[in-house]
């Protein structure tokens, strides 16, 4: 990849962006274990400010969206690293980097960063939704599942 927005020339090879993905993953892992550890086990409301903070800034315009149309919105915006559909109640999630992320530190998925990051999304369809969102992890593994709750 060259850019040469600020003037000067970037050259990254496939070696360059693994090297990057095994750092971010190493940054996640020590980030959701900290706030963990910090929040002794409870990080849904952390991940739920995060997510409603998000929502404020993300460029989409929906007027009194339902939450299908919500979740269709998010999954075009994160479709570089996530793939999700819902199907009545149950968000499936297809290829998810952070389950990516998870193998490369040999984490098991449905830990600490799954919820947190879960906590995160249910944030942002509350901020989208303008309603309490909870969502439960149903399974994780090559797909994982969530059952979603909105009051």
């Amino acid at each position: 990849m060259n850019s040469t927005d600020a003037g000067y020339v970037l050259d990254l090879t496939p070696e360059d962006y693994q090297k990057a993905t095994v750092e971010v993953a190493f940054l996640l892992d020590a980030f959701a274990s900290t706030i963990d550890n910090i929040m002794g086990g409870n990080t849904a409301p952390v991940g739920r400010i995060a997510g409603r903070d998000t929502a404020k800034k993300l460029p989409l315009e929906l007027v009194d969206p339902s939450l299908q149309e919500i979740v269709a919105a998010l999954a075009e915006q994160m479709q570089a690293g996530f793939e999700f559909r819902l199907e009545g109640d149950r968000l499936s999630f297809g290829s998810c980097i952070l389950r990516d992320m998870c193998a490369l530190r040999k984490i098991p998925t449905g830990g600490a960063l799954c919820h947190l990051f879960h906590s995160y999304f249910d944030g942002i369809v509350n901020g989208l939704l303008c309603r309490p969102v909870k969502s439960s992890i149903e399974s994780v593994g090559e797909a994982c599942a969530l059952r979603i709750a909105v009051q």
